[in-house]
C-alpha cells in the first residue's frame, strides 16, 4: 500500500497543475467599446475608473437598451447593469493565446516529468517545499 501511495505522490501533483492552468484566461491588451463587447458574445474584464476589475461571461444589451454584464454564479446567470461613465477600459478575452497556454503549460509539465524519469533523474516529492 505504501508503494502505491509513494506512485500516485507525483501523478497527483501532476494532476493538480493541471488542473489549475485549466481555468488560465488571457485578455487582449487592447480595449475595446461596450458596442464590440457585445457583439463578440465572449468573456470581458472591465476595468473601472475606482480601480477595480470585474469580469463578465460576456456583454448583453436588453429591451431597455442598456448594457448587462452576465455573470455566473452557483448555476445562475445573473445579468448586472454596467454604468457607461464608471468604464475605464474593457477587455476581450484572448481565445488563441488561452487555448494555447492551457494547453502548453501541461504539456511542457508532462515533457520535463517524462524526460526527468526517463534520463533516470530522482524526483523526490516527498521533501518539497510546497
Amino acid at each position: 500500500m505504501k508503494a502505491i501511495k509513494e506512485q500516485l505522490r507525483p501523478i497527483t501533483w501532476l494532476l493538480a497543475v493541471v488542473m489549475v492552468f485549466q481555468s488560465c484566461t488571457v485578455y487582449k491588451s487592447s480595449p475595446i467599446t461596450l458596442d464590440e463587447a457585445s457583439k463578440a458574445n465572449d468573456k470581458v474584464r472591465i476595468y473601472k475608473r475606482n480601480g477595480d476589475k470585474v469580469k463578465y461571461a460576456k456583454i448583453v444589451v436588453l429591451n431597455d437598451g442598456n448594457f448587462y454584464g452576465v455573470k455566473k454564479e452557483k448555476h445562475l446567470l445573473n445579468n448586472i447593469l454596467i454604468n457607461q461613465n464608471d468604464i475605464d477600459k474593457i477587455q476581450l478575452k484572448d481565445k488563441t493565446m488561452s487555448t494555447i497556454l492551457t494547453v502548453a503549460i501541461p504539456v511542457v509539465i508532462i515533457g520535463v516529468i517524462a524526460y526527468a524519469l526517463r534520463d533516470g533523474i530522482a524526483v523526490d516529492l516527498s521533501k518539497s517545499t510546497f
